[in-house]
C-alpha cells in the first residue's frame, strides 16, 4: 500500500504539471494568434493623416495684431480641421497684416471669420452680419441697464413718450437686437459693467429708421435679454393710467375724474390715436 501511494503522488504531480504546461502553452498559442489577427487589421485600417493648425499662443482681444509670436502650430488631422482654420502661421501672415476681430483665447483656433483680410482695419464695419447696418444711440447709466450690457449681448429696446395732459406711454420697438459695441469698446470678452453714453447695435435698414424715429419722438430703454434666448414674445402698449390699478381689480369708481384715454381711430388705412377725458362712473 505505501508503494502505491509513494508512486501515486510524483505521478500525479507530472501529470499535474504537464497539464499546467499544456494549458499555458494553449494560452500563449491564441494570444500569439489575436496579436497577428489585430495586426493585420490595423495594416489595413487607412491611418489618419495629421498635418498641423494655427492657434493663439496667448489670449487675443479686438484689434490686436497677429504676429508669429502670439502664433503657435498644433498637430491635427487634416481631415478635421474646421472651416476657415489655417495649417501654417505663413498662410495667416501673407499679403499683409491681419487684426484680430473677435476675443481668441489660448490655444483656440484662428479663423478667417475672426480675422480681419490682409491690410484691412480691425473696425465694425468688418464684423456686421451681412444684410445689417450699425446705428448708435445715446444713453444713460440707467438706460444702459446700468452699465451691466457689454458687445455681444442681445437686447429689446423701449420707446416711452408723452401724451396730452402728461399722459405717457411706453412700446417695445425691437426686438433681440445685437449690441455691436459700447462707446469705443467692441470686445465681446469685457467682464466688467461698463458705464456708457452710447450703443452701436446691429440692425436693418428699416429698423435703424425707426430707432433714427423714435430717438426724435421720445426715450430710449434698454432691457437685457437672457443668453441664448432669441424667441420674440408677445408685446403690449402699457401706458401711465395701467400703473395706478397694477394688481388690483379695476373698479369704475376708481377712475380719477379729469384722467385721459386713449383712442384709437382707423380711417381707411391711417390710424391715429385721440387723448380723450374719462369722467367719473363711465
Amino acid at each position: 500500500m505505501r508503494l502505491k501511494v509513494s508512486v501515486l503522488i510524483p505521478l500525479s504531480i507530472v501529470l499535474g504539471l504537464a497539464a499546467v504546461q499544456s494549458g499555458r502553452s494553449w494560452l500563449d498559442r491564441q494570444m500569439d494568434e489575436r496579436a497577428r489577427v489585430l495586426e493585420a487589421q490595423n495594416r489595413t485600417k487607412p491611418q489618419a493623416a495629421f498635418a498641423t493648425m494655427v492657434v493663439a499662443n496667448r489670449p487675443l482681444r479686438f484689434g490686436n495684431e497677429l504676429s508669429s509670436g502670439v502664433l503657435k502650430e498644433i498637430p491635427w488631422a487634416s481631415d478635421q480641421m474646421p472651416p476657415g482654420a489655417y495649417a501654417r502661421i505663413s498662410d495667416v501672415m501673407k499679403s499683409g497684416k491681419r487684426l484680430a476681430l473677435a476675443a481668441i483665447e489660448t490655444n483656440e483656433p484662428i479663423l478667417e471669420t475672426k480675422i480681419t483680410g490682409p491690410g484691412q482695419k480691425a473696425n465694425l464695419a468688418a464684423i456686421i452680419e451681412e444684410g445689417k447696418k450699425a446705428i448708435t444711440v445715446r444713453v444713460d447709466d440707467v438706460v444702459g441697464v446700468a452699465g451691466f450690457v457689454l458687445p455681444g449681448d442681445r437686447v429689446d429696446i423701449l420707446l416711452t413718450r408723452k401724451g396730452g395732459a402728461g399722459y405717457a406711454i411706453s412700446d417695445s420697438i425691437l426686438q433681440n437686437v445685437k449690441v455691436l459695441a459700447i462707446d469705443q469698446k467692441a470686445d465681446e470678452r469685457l467682464d466688467k459693467p461698463v458705464i456708457a453714453r452710447a450703443v452701436t447695435l446691429e440692425v436693418s435698414t428699416q429698423e435703424a429708421q425707426r430707432l433714427n424715429v423714435a430717438q426724435s419722438v421720445g426715450t430710449l430703454s434698454l432691457i437685457l435679454r437672457p443668453v441664448a434666448e432669441y424667441s420674440p414674445e408677445p408685446i403690449a402698449r402699457v401706458s401711465s393710467s395701467q400703473l395706478a390699478g397694477a394688481g388690483q381689480t379695476t373698479q369704475k369708481s376708481e377712475q380719477t375724474p379729469g384722467a385721459n384715454a386713449v383712442v384709437n381711430v382707423i380711417r381707411s388705412v391711417t390710424r391715429r390715436e385721440y387723448s380723450v377725458p374719462v369722467d367719473r362712473g363711465q
